[in-house]
């Protein structure tokens, strides 16, 4: 018995060891960071960076400009739109994953399963073929009077909008075929329509997997940078993953000097709400995938 208690002991001691270790690989960016934040960009571009850097004329001024983010209207603006586009995408992805896992979980009509495969099967195109053809679809987006939905909030509008959340159709299908038909039936004969039933019945059972559905599409609209970065080019419609795109991508400008330590810490503005975001709600997103069956 002592053997066995100590090789659990030790078997308990490695895995936290590991855990340890493996927690620091993965905070490590964020210390490098924060770190590199307290440079100015002279001092970042002619300094040798060590595995920790650390500043010879520490400033305050880019974690200034990140939390205290008044005091820079540019940065509100990116803030607003994030959260304006997240969480109008958010609920559009919800409501159309429930609807759309409700037809192909419960209506009966011919195709139907060729059609659920197909629409899974468009999840398997890489999201890069898309850009050209939705560029060409919006410019040349009909109604307009000829001027397109490019640089307008119509991007965000109709790309987040009524299109289906394919992944979110599968998981609410999967969950909805383990919920009892007799649900439905027993409303129907208490006079529910269709709404009534999916909403005022169905959707409260569903909440786990709508919750996965929700903080997983939440976190993938707040860090997506291709929408804004490729559709708009007004300052006023852009976001703060588009603007960290742009950010790098113009920061070797010939005669000019990068602002890498700037760049970083705005890359923090991204980053925070995602992680927060993760760690409130693991036990829902957890919990949304066991309803659906899936393992993994």
């Amino acid at each position: 018995m002592r053997k066995e208690k100590q090789a659990f002991r030790a078997g308990h001691l490695l895995a936290h060891i590991i855990l340890i270790l493996g927690g620091f690989v993965m905070f490590y960016p964020v210390i490098f960071i924060l770190l590199a934040s307290m440079f100015t960009p002279t001092e970042f571009n002619t300094s040798q960076i060590g595995f920790l850097p650390w500043a010879k004329n520490p400033t305050f001024n880019n974690i200034k400009t990140l939390f205290f983010i008044s005091i820079n209207k540019a940065n509100m603006t990116y803030y607003v739109n994030s959260i304006m586009r997240t969480l109008y995408g958010t609920s559009c992805a919800v409501i159309t994953a429930m609807l759309s896992g409700y037809v192909f979980s419960r209506l009966k009509f011919r195709g139907k399963d060729v059609l659920f495969a197909i629409l899974l099967g468009t999840t398997m195109i890489p999201g890069i073929i898309s850009v050209m053809p939705t560029y060409l679809e919006l410019a040349k987006f009909p109604f307009t009077g000829g001027s397109g939905l490019l640089n307008t909030w119509g991007v965000y509008i109709l790309l987040h909008g009524p299109s289906i959340n394919i992944m979110g159709m599968f998981l609410m299908r999967q969950s909805l075929e383990k919920t009892p038909i007799e649900l439905d039936e027993a409303a129907k004969v208490d006079g529910a329509g269709v709404l009534h039933i999916i909403f005022k019945i169905l959707m409260p059972l569903q909440k786990p997997v709508l919750a996965y559905i929700a903080i997983t599409t939440s976190i993938g609209l707040w860090n997506d940078w291709q929408t804004p970065f490729y559709y708009t080019n007004s300052a006023k419609l852009q976001t703060i993953s588009s603007v960290l795109t742009r950010l790098t991508a113009f920061a070797g400008k010939e005669g000019e000097l990068p602002n890498y330590p700037a760049i970083m810490t705005f890359s923090l503005m991204l980053t925070i709400p995602s992680v927060i975001l993760f760690f409130l709600f693991q036990k829902q997103i957890v919990q949304g995938l066991a309803n659906t069956g899936i393992k993994g």
